[in-house]
């Protein structure tokens, strides 16, 4: 099924979420110390520009659009809101881990981000479409418009050595 033009922004910032949880899979296992470092700055900034406010417009208007409309909405809200605290409480790991343990907090957060993005997309998106109505749907696309730049926050590029 093709995106709802009012649910696109959400899925751009998906796409670039995605591309920098990949960035993580791929860089983290071979990535010496000062690699690690860079990385965790790049995320933790991309957490702040980007994720933070995009986590935060969906719990304040999307989830409950979902949650309103029947059973359905509201297990898929109470599940996306979880796993936004899951986002939240490792992004807080991974901003005071030490060097020892930064590599494998980065990656589960990097696991995490990725598999919720994925969920999101199928599901949650998916699920708005089909079952919110065009006030419904009119009221997420402005709140979005309000809350979030209009295009979405790239990727923060890998740091050549």
């Amino acid at each position: 099924m093709s995106r709802d033009a009012r649910l696109a922004r959400l899925s751009r910032d998906h796409h670039h979420a995605l591309t920098l949880a990949l960035r993580i899979q791929r860089e983290l296992p071979a990535a010496e110390p000062r690699e690690v470092a860079a990385l965790v700055r790049d995320v933790l900034r991309y957490w702040d520009e980007a994720l933070t406010p995009h986590l935060a417009v969906e719990a304040r208007a999307l989830f409950p659009r979902l949650a309103a409309v029947e059973e359905g909405g509201l297990a898929l809200a109470g599940r996306a809101q979880g796993a936004q605290r899951e986002l939240q409480d490792l992004a807080t790991e991974v901003r005071g881990a030490n060097v020892a343990t930064r590599t494998g907090i980065l990656a589960r957060f990097g696991a995490a981000l990725a598999s919720h993005i994925r969920w999101e997309e199928r599901e949650i998106l998916e699920w708005a479409q089909a079952h919110l109505d065009d006030a419904a749907l009119d009221g997420v696309a402005s709140a979005v418009a309000e809350a979030l730049p209009a295009q979405a926050v790239p990727c923060p590029v890998p740091h050549l050595a």
